[in-house]
């Protein structure tokens, strides 16, 4: 072999290394310069560069990726991180990791929604500075409750869902009263971009309005929370009465099963039932539609065993205990 092919056999094997990040340099390069030139020409060259980057940058991640998978250290750490996901403490621990972040996410709203205000006061002129924060609530406003959702813990056991249901609720109602208030921010800002330039005696009212209308939706979902809690908890002390008359019948037994099974089913409906919103598939439900069906089991079985065995709903008592503990700090039965 010549020198020349020993010279450049290393470049030859690895050149297509280099597609990924030139077209991340390249894609950077056109962002900024779209963002820096007023002229159309520049702007349509930056949009090309733009677009061409980020195809170079998506074609180049395959061979990154088929190098990588020859790389023994990363082959090591995939499967330490795969005997990590399925070790309970490990996911108890990416848990509090993932709420903690979140607690911090929704910290940033609010703080970045005080800092929008204080803007606003102190440059009232300076309206097209305001069209990236309002970009930004309405991000805020569509991601945040899906956010949420995601936070929930996956393959905990019903115990620890259950033992935690008091912060799940209270993570649902703090995400949805955010994601609410940066919703309202959003039309705030949008209003404020389009009337103060023209009509600056409107913007008291409207931001009135609207102040008005933060507070109801708060209002509205802490008001959705107290109530499902407090006719959760009544159910729930109808069930237990239900299951404690079915031991001590010597007639009717049938009848009392029925009854204790009525019972579940009203609680089963508010376990179902979304805390922060009354549309579902953008809610959180009491507790995960899992748990839920595995203490129906549970409770079924606990009805027909009842009638030879007086400790046969003991388990399911503790557990319909802990979701009433839950409840009993928003009981308010005026809600």
């Amino acid at each position: 072999m010549s020198l020349t092919h020993q010279v450049t056999a290393g470049v030859r094997i690895h050149w297509r290394l280099v597609i990924l990040p030139v077209g991340f340099v390249l894609n950077v390069w056109g962002n900024t310069l779209f963002d820096t030139s007023p002229d159309v020409t520049n702007r349509a060259v930056s949009l090309l560069l733009f677009t061409v980057g980020l195809f170079l940058a998506l074609y180049g991640c395959r061979f990154w990726r088929s190098r990588a998978e020859k790389w023994y250290a990363l082959q090591r750490v995939s499967r330490w991180m795969s005997r990590k996901r399925n070790d309970t403490a490990w996911q108890h621990r990416w848990w509090r990791v993932k709420v903690t972040v979140w607690g911090v996410g929704v910290c940033g709203v609010v703080l970045y929604a005080v800092r929008l205000v204080n803007g606003v006061a102190q440059h009232p002129d300076q309206v097209t500075e305001h069209a990236a924060s309002a970009m930004t609530f309405m991000y805020v406003w569509g991601l945040l409750p899906m956010w949420t959702q995601a936070v929930e813990p996956k393959g905990a056991s019903t115990q620890q869902l259950l033992e935690d249901t008091g912060r799940r609720i209270g993570r649902a109602a703090i995400g949805r009263t955010v994601a609410n208030t940066a919703g309202i921010y959003f039309a705030g800002a949008v209003v404020y971009m389009l009337v103060f330039p023209s009509r600056p005696a409107l913007l008291i009212p409207a931001a009135v309005t609207l102040g008005a209308a933060m507070i109801a939706t708060g209002h509205k979902t802490w008001t959705r929370l107290r109530k499902l809690s407090t006719q959760l908890h009544t159910h729930i002390q109808t069930l237990e009465r239900d299951l404690a008359m079915i031991p001590s019948s010597q007639d009717a037994t049938r009848e009392k099963q029925d009854a204790a099974r009525r019972s579940w089913d009203a609680v089963q409906r508010d376990l179902w039932t979304s805390v922060d919103t009354g549309y579902g598939i953008f809610g959180i439900p009491f507790v995960p539609r899992e748990t839920a069906r595995d203490l129906g089991v549970r409770t079924e079985q606990a009805i027909e065993a009842l009638e030879h065995d007086q400790d046969a709903a003991r388990d399911v008592l503790i557990d319909l205990a802990t979701i009433k503990e839950a409840c009993s700090d928003r009981i308010d039965s005026v809600a």
